[in-house]
């Protein structure tokens, strides 16, 4: 059974990932993308054989993520922005150089994004103005949380903290005692964030997700089960298209 026969029987394009360490094979769908793990020695006939039994259930799931409703963030259209999970409002105007800047005003908070009359593409430039605001904030917001959180777990400083996009992890932390923190987080609530800083700094102490490693983190965040959930529930709406 080839690739295009299965698609001609209603089974979508599929990616294969192979590993040696894996002893079975698992399906993942996701944002309507189907990925098939499977352990090296496995024949791709065999696995597409097997895939074609799980045809049904695989329609389902991607039928199931079209139907849900699309919760991402558009704030060039919508003229605001989570920030902290708060809405602020944006404004647009001209400047002799492209910023943001935070106005004042009787709702709060406004960003306004200043373009350079020597802009031409607009779009990108107001992403970017967006993003680097974002990434100030959320900066910031960790820098002064992990110096707490280090302090009441006893642990020193991480080497750096650096901010990234991501598709599907909210942090990450290396040997070499390096945190890396996703930006989306700008626009999930503030004890999420801290959720996500607990989780990466007791990684410092347990490079692995162990039971000493969940122990940790629940030491330091009891309701850590109730952050990864609403990550998994709510996390599509932290991000965010500009279009």
């Amino acid at each position: 059974m080839t690739v295009g026969q299965l698609q001609e029987l209603g089974l979508f394009e599929y990616t294969l990932k192979r590993s040696r360490r894996r002893k079975t094979v698992a399906i993942k769908v996701q944002q309507q993308s189907v990925t098939v793990y499977a352990p090296v020695g496995v024949a791709k006939k065999e696995l597409e054989s097997w895939l074609l039994s799980k045809t049904d259930w695989i329609n389902a799931q991607i039928n199931k993520q079209s139907q849900m409703l699309d919760t991402r963030q558009y704030p060039l259209q919508d003229n605001r922005v989570l920030v902290f999970s708060q809405p602020m409002i944006l404004t647009y105007g001209v400047s002799s150089r492209s910023a943001w800047q935070l106005v004042k005003n009787q709702q709060g908070n406004v960003l306004q994004l200043n373009l350079s009359g020597r802009v031409k593409h607009q779009q990108p430039m107001y992403q970017t103005l967006l993003e680097s605001f974002l990434h100030e904030q959320l900066e910031n917001y960790i820098e002064m949380r992990v110096h707490a959180y280090c302090l009441k777990m006893a642990e020193a400083l991480p080497s750096s903290i650096r901010i990234h996009t991501y598709k599907r992890r909210w942090g990450s932390c290396n040997r070499r005692r390096e945190l890396t923190f996703n930006l989306l987080l700008a626009s999930a609530p503030q004890s999420i964030i801290d959720y996500v800083i607990v989780h990466e700094l007791a990684h410092l102490k347990y490079l692995n997700h162990s039971a000493a490693f969940w122990k940790r983190v629940s030491e330091f965040y009891p309701d850590y089960k109730q952050a990864t959930k609403w990550l998994r529930q709510h996390g599509a709406s932290l991000q965010w298209v500009v279009e």
